[in-house]
């Protein structure tokens, strides 16, 4: 594009006021202060024409002969070099790339601002190197200074761009280890738990953990291995929270809750930062184990930590079937109906209950009257009616009295009688024919 002489006298002649002001170091020289004002309103002029191969010729004389001028050389030259590279091909864009990235280091030299400038850096490096293996190393190790520098005020962005440095790096032959890049998730996690906690919206936060979490997939599998014999080992020296909840998290993810790390690590967190739903699962851990005491315990410890009937309800339920196993009828019963109480949909109870009668007639029978012994098989039989479980009333009501049992014993259809031993129901006579 060309421009007039009228119009570019006009131009330096608002720099001249406008950049008279504080923040612009031009030359003493008055000849190349002129010269440099002509060259900062030349690319200032061209980069709003977005005649980005016009602008770099001025700037690039500014870069080279007054470094110091003004930051803004450098923070327009990155838009100038990003757009030329946009366009460019082969090693000619290869240079732009790297130029972009150097103006940033020219930048901290002449005017320091570090921790703003890292941030930047960082950011427009990956834009310009993340298809670039030779830059792979050069790019994670900028991100992890950057991370080092500035913790939680690493831009948000920065967040997927530091893991998919990490992924790029390790899987081009990079020397990571499995841990070195699981404390990496770790720490960019707790960024993101930061950012939520100082204002970042939800929806935000949770779009970059979901980024997170599929480039740390791709980069590591977490398997049970990895657990036991890197993972586990490290918490053992340890024993830190941070370490207990990282096995919680990958073991949940690989399907390893069977093993020993996982139990561990979990016990530690419930000691720590009681939670119901790890102690909950302590508790369905030790019970497919056999261990039903400890099962019993975490079961009544998870009781404390919720006040959702709704899971209060399938614990009872828990404790009931526990305490069934274990011979305890009457504490099984109690358990149901405790279930019941908290959530009066889990009819399955009642089941339970029926389930619990309908083995109890060897310990209650007392072989003098057989229509009182059989009555337990009514009162399960009641119980399964109210579970609406047609299966278990059919198998119950083949148990009951027969019309010749309730003639001999001297009984009537729908007589009202008591079912002693540890159930005290009453029931109405019935038979089976």
């Amino acid at each position: 594009m060309k421009r007039t002489l009228l119009t570019l006298v006009v131009i330096v002649a608002a720099q001249l006021v406008a950049f008279g002001q504080d923040g612009w170091k031009w030359p003493e020289d008055e000849a190349k202060k002129a010269k440099a004002m002509e060259k900062n309103a030349l690319y200032s002029d061209m980069l709003t024409a977005e005649n980005y191969e016009a602008a770099k010729k001025p700037l690039d004389w500014l870069l080279r002969e007054t470094p110091d001028l003004n930051p803004s050389i450098y923070i327009q030259g990155v838009k100038i070099y990003e757009n030329l590279a946009q366009t460019a091909k082969g090693q000619k864009q290869k240079n732009l790339q790297d130029s972009t990235v150097l103006l940033y280091d020219l930048r901290m030299q002449y005017f320091n601002d570090k921790e703003n400038v890292m941030n930047r850096k960082a950011f427009d490096a990956y834009a310009a190197w993340k298809d670039r293996s030779d830059k792979y190393k050069e790019l994670y190790e900028l991100h992890k200074e950057t991370f080092a520098l500035l913790g939680s005020n690493i831009l948000i962005g920065n967040v997927s761009a530091y893991m998919d440095a990490v992924r790029r790096y390790k899987l081009s032959g990079g020397d990571l280890s499995n841990l070195e890049i699981i404390d990496i998730y770790d720490q960019l996690n707790t960024i993101l738990d930061e950012k939520l906690a100082a204002g970042e919206s939800q929806a935000k936060v949770d779009k970059y953990r979901d980024y997170l979490d599929k480039l740390f997939n791709a980069t590591v599998t977490i398997d049970c291995s990895i657990i036991d014999n890197q993972l586990y080992p490290k918490f053992k020296e340890s024993m830190d929270l941070k370490g207990a909840k990282r096995i919680i998290k990958f073991a949940l993810a690989g399907s390893c809750t069977d093993t020993e790390a996982f139990v561990e690590a979990a016990k530690y967190v419930i000691n720590q930062e009681p939670d119901f739903g790890i102690i909950r699962l302590v508790a369905l851990k030790s019970k497919s184990n056999g261990d039903l005491a400890q099962a019993e315990e975490y079961f009544s410890k998870a009781l404390e930590f919720t006040e959702d009937n709704l899971k209060k309800g399938e614990i009872y339920l828990e404790l009931s079937d526990i305490a069934s196993k274990r011979g305890n009828k009457s504490a099984a019963r109690s358990y149901a109906y405790k279930a019941l109480e908290a959530d009066p949909s889990k009819t399955e109870a009642y089941a339970i209950i029926g389930d619990l009668y309908l083995r109890s007639f060897e310990d209650c029978k007392l072989g003098k009257d057989i229509v009182k012994d059989r009555a337990v098989f009514l009162a399960a039989y009641k119980m399964y009616q109210r579970a609406g479980n047609q299966e278990r009333m059919a198998l119950a009501k083949e148990q009951f009295p027969s019309k010749e049992d309730i003639f001999n014993y001297n009984y009537s259809q729908g007589q009202e009688i008591q079912v002693n031993c540890w159930i005290n129901e009453t029931v109405s006579v019935q038979t089976r024919d």
